[in-house]
């Protein structure tokens, strides 16, 4: 008589049968991660678009650098790495070492300057109107800015990253990472001959300055003796140029670009204070809210304005002070103080 099911064979003496644990009932990952992601403020959310923008940036970097790794190796080894960026992306994420606070951030920004400038009133800007002025100074340092934003771009016209955007020790240690992630994928080349590779692309990396150094460069020269315009502010935030006017505002402030750019995307509380920070004319300011608060992200700039009025010299002094303090040391001192 036929079996509807075979006999099994007992196992051989001396071996386990194969187990499959169960999750634990508060282990589900993915529940406790959409969980933290479904009560996010919506203030302080990525939004679609911006995720996608991130993850094609970071996709494209990790890609870029890998094949400037293969490059570097004999053509035999370089046919034995053909890793795809996405395998890399996955082995690096799994690893916790993309989960990196500076890296995020210059992804954040990036996504953020894309977003803020895609609400811009549109036509010629006042970088490229610069481009043509007769301060020779000023027109060339609006070239070098033109030039610069446009090699942050893609072939399709999107936001783009290459190591000479991020700081020298971030680009170094994002390189090293890749390598190392392209080395365990690879069936030929070892470790020495990737980490050679990697070795001489950090050091073959263009030293040339940074875009936001060199929108610093030019905030700077806008702030000098005879160069002020008056309404400075509100047009560059019309044109949703807010890299330079968070360059403009903390340069006044006297506090880092990167916190008042931080300050200039955070809502109108924020804005309020960096307004107050950068001395900005009352006048200037509730333009600035008024035209420009939408984009900037501030649901009232009524409230926006009163709060400039109302706070305390006190409040802004000792806010002064606290963001002059370089960015890391704030972040070590609050886990500090968090677990003292």
């Amino acid at each position: 008589m036929p079996e509807d099911r075979p006999i099994e064979t007992p196992p051989p003496r001396g071996t386990r049968p194969a187990t499959v644990a169960l999750p634990a009932a508060d282990g589900d990952r993915r529940l406790a991660a959409v969980v933290s992601d479904f009560f996010l403020p919506a203030e302080v959310r990525l939004t679609e678009q911006e995720r996608a923008l991130m993850n094609a940036m970071l996709h494209g970097l990790i890609d870029h650098v890998a094949d400037e790794l293969r490059a570097r190796l004999d053509p035999a080894s370089a046919s034995a790495c053909a890793a795809q960026a996405s395998e890399l992306v996955s082995d690096l994420t799994r690893a916790g070492l993309l989960q990196d606070h500076d890296l995020v951030a210059v992804l954040l920004r990036r996504a953020d300057v894309q977003r803020l400038a895609q609400g811009a009133s549109g036509g010629r800007s006042r970088v490229q109107r610069w481009t043509a002025s007769d301060d020779s100074d000023l027109a060339s340092a609006a070239m070098a800015l033109v030039a610069a934003r446009g090699r942050g771009r893609d072939r399709f016209g999107r936001a783009a990253l290459d190591l000479a955007d991020l700081p020298p020790v971030l680009a170094e240690g994002l390189v090293q990472m890749v390598a190392a992630a392209l080395g365990r994928r690879c069936s030929e080349p070892s470790d020495a001959a990737i980490a050679r590779a990697a070795a001489d692309l950090v050091g073959a990396t263009p030293t040339t300055p940074r875009l936001a150094e060199i929108e610093e460069r030019l905030a700077a020269l806008l702030g000098s003796e005879g160069r002020r315009e008056g309404g400075l502010a509100v047009a560059l935030a019309n044109d949703g140029d807010a890299p330079l006017l968070a360059a403009i505002l903390g340069l006044e402030a006297d506090i880092p670009v990167e916190e008042a750019f931080r300050l200039l995307i955070g809502g109108g509380d924020l804005l309020a204070l960096l307004l107050r920070l950068a001395r900005l004319p009352r006048r200037e300011a509730a333009a600035l809210l008024a035209h420009a608060g939408p984009a900037l992200g501030i649901g009232d700039p009524v409230a926006a304005i009163e709060l400039f009025d109302a706070l305390p010299d006190e409040q802004v002094k000792a806010a002064r002070t606290e963001l002059a303090l370089p960015s890391a040391y704030r972040r070590a001192r609050l886990v500090l103080d968090r677990n003292g």
